[in-house]
């Protein structure tokens, strides 16, 4: 079906956009037996230095439930350990293990390669506006949320 991008709303562009780099991610992502999500995980543990659940949930824009499942697996497949908090320990604290932590190349060569093929043909200027007006456009649905 060839459709009218000219009268396509913004937000079906997106869609496609979305779902585009979400094939072409989970591609590039099963070479290293890696989905997206788990790689986002990994990554967020990387920067926060360890979170809880609620806390991963939170920055993933999941339900703790939701996400206990891919924790579950990452942890059979020693990405990532939980462990009891030091002030609370009704609270499991998520972390890398070396495993995940030498599991970052691999996230960054994705991110590159998938950075490098949906900005191609943009300037260095084009592509930090790109990123502001997304950073934007997030920040106002999570206000209506």
């Amino acid at each position: 079906m060839n459709c009218d991008m000219e009268h396509m709303p913004t937000v079906g562009i997106m869609g496609q956009i979305m779902h585009l780099s979400m094939k072409k991610a989970t591609q590039l992502f099963d070479k290293f037996d890696l989905k997206p999500s788990q790689a986002g995980i990994l990554f967020m543990l990387n920067k926060s230095g360890g979170l809880s659940q609620r806390e991963m949930a939170k920055f993933m824009n999941v339900t703790p439930p939701s996400i206990t499942n891919t924790i579950q697996k990452m942890e059979k497949m020693d990405y990532i350990r939980r462990s009891p908090d030091e002030k609370d320990q009704r609270i499991m604290r998520l972390s890398l293990t070396e495993k995940g932590e030498a599991c970052l190349k691999n996230i960054k060569t994705v991110a590159a390669e998938m950075d490098e093929q949906i900005f191609s043909g943009l300037s260095q200027e084009e592509k930090l506006l790109m990123r502001r007006l997304l950073l934007q456009m997030r920040d106002n649905l999570m206000e209506i949320s």
